[in-house]
């Protein structure tokens, strides 16, 4: 068996195998997964020593490896639970990370004068994974730190169970295309093996890694860009949502503030010429003051919110306090009132039912302070809260909820607000700042 043989049937498969567990590793398992798995892994294995080494051509070399590429691609479709698409997507990833570091590591064998001759690709009989502990520790060295930052720069991206869309499946294969392009001509220079081009080399290795991180940058670029229009696609629905829910709640308040005012009136009248008890009529008095509950703060699209939450919390037995000087938010839109405090509200009210009795507390207060308008909602928590960009995430079906906290931040936005959000000792404290727009310089 030559260098390259042991390389392309064993090591290389490895590496490529490692490089793609760092992306695929959150996908869903199919059933039988643990059996798969090394199933999956032998036949991998077998298929690249099964394959040929007639001649030292570096395209048919280059052949090879996409041969080997495009089976171990079969291979974690058949092991997880994910379209074509996602599979390609993180393989794709994962042989381009495997390259970058194949790269790095012959680069640094080239840049330090290691006599070599073609490296893994010498066609020499095999007489050891590493000649010495040197081109060992230059492996680690190469290997681990490209696979590690490829970790933290792309695969934590990925979001489990949540499926991989691109912006344009074009730019996602002119991704993969830089990527062929690059093993070829890799190949073709390493089996040049010109004598004393050490900067040649050292320059062709640097722009090939470089390549590579175009690569995979405008791969996940197609995709991050794409998860963001599809999430800010359905916030703006939402918030268009909330401009109808807005008028519906408004009018279905106002009626029951009506029949409220108008059942009073005939409580008393009962009261004074009917023969129900007093202790009867009392109990109909508190009944229609759960529904009378009207909040007035100043500002008639906070009322509307506040008193349909108030009912919602009576009804959930949940003490709601309130401090809001209603007339300080006359610079933001109803429905953006609306949108804002309904969704804090809602998160709220979610919160608290899950917390003992004596605690589904939720306090609220909206107050001027100096030039600036501070909103701060504060409520107990029991469940565990995870952040990512400084906002708390779902632990739901991630595609259908969790879009409350962006549509609070969305209206923040708009308004050029500042969201902070804060998780200790089990109170959960949301707080915004506005310079409204009369206030500004």
């Amino acid at each position: 068996m030559t260098q390259f043989e042991f390389y392309k049937s064993f090591q290389f498969v490895f590496e490529l195998l490692l490089a793609q567990s760092v992306f695929v590793f959150r996908f869903r398992r199919r059933r039988w997964f643990w059996l798969r798995l090394p199933a999956a892994l032998a036949l991998c294995f077998l298929f690249a020593w099964a394959l040929p080494v007639p001649t030292e051509d570096p395209f048919y070399m280059s052949f090879i490896f996409l041969l080997i590429f495009l089976f171990t691609l079969l291979m974690n479709k058949l092991i997880f639970e994910e379209s074509w698409l996602s599979v390609a997507f993180c393989c794709v990833a994962g042989y381009t990370t495997q390259h970058l570091a194949f790269e790095l590591y012959n680069m640094l064998l080239v840049a330090l004068e290691y006599p070599q001759s073609n490296g893994f690709y010498g066609t020499g009989a095999f007489t050891g994974l590493f000649p010495d502990l040197f081109t060992a520790v230059m492996y680690v060295c190469s290997y681990a730190p490209a696979y590690f930052v490829f970790y933290m720069l792309f695969s934590r991206q990925l979001r489990a169970h949540e499926p991989i869309k691109l912006k344009s499946t074009f730019i996602f294969f002119i991704a993969a295309s830089v990527l062929i392009v690059d093993i070829v001509l890799n190949a073709v220079v390493v089996r040049s093996n010109v004598e004393g081009a050490k900067t040649l080399r050292i320059v062709i290795g640097v722009y090939n890694m470089l390549c590579c991180f175009f690569s995979m940058f405008l791969q996940f670029e197609v995709s991050v860009r794409k998860k963001l229009e599809d999430t800010l696609g359905i916030v703006e629905q939402m918030y268009h949502q909330a401009k109808e829910q807005y008028r519906i709640s408004k009018e279905n308040i106002e009626m029951i503030n009506l029949k409220c005012h108008d059942l009073k009136h005939q409580v008393h009248k009962l009261r004074s010429g009917c023969d129900i008890g007093t202790k009867e009529l009392a109990e109909i008095e508190e009944q229609i003051g759960i529904y009378d509950s009207s909040v007035k703060t100043g500002n008639d699209g906070l009322d509307v919110i506040l008193t349909e939450k108030s009912l919602l919390c009576n009804k959930n037995g949940i003490t709601i306090n309130i401090m809001a000087e209603g007339e300080k938010l006359g610079f933001m839109a109803k429905e953006d009132i609306y949108s804002l405090f309904g969704n804090m509200l809602d998160n709220a009210i979610a919160a608290v039912r899950d917390v003992d009795p004596d605690k589904r507390i939720i306090m609220l207060n909206v107050r001027e302070v100096g030039e600036m308008l501070v909103i701060r909602e504060s409520n107990y928590f029991s469940a565990p809260i995870r952040f990512e960009d400084g906002l708390p995430v779902t632990g739901g079906d991630r595609r259908f909820h969790g879009f409350g906290m962006k549509s609070i931040k969305y209206v923040c936005d708009r308004y050029g607000g500042d969201l902070t959000v804060k998780a200790e000792n089990n109170m959960f404290t949301l707080s915004i700042l506005f310079l409204p727009k009369d206030k500004e310089n």
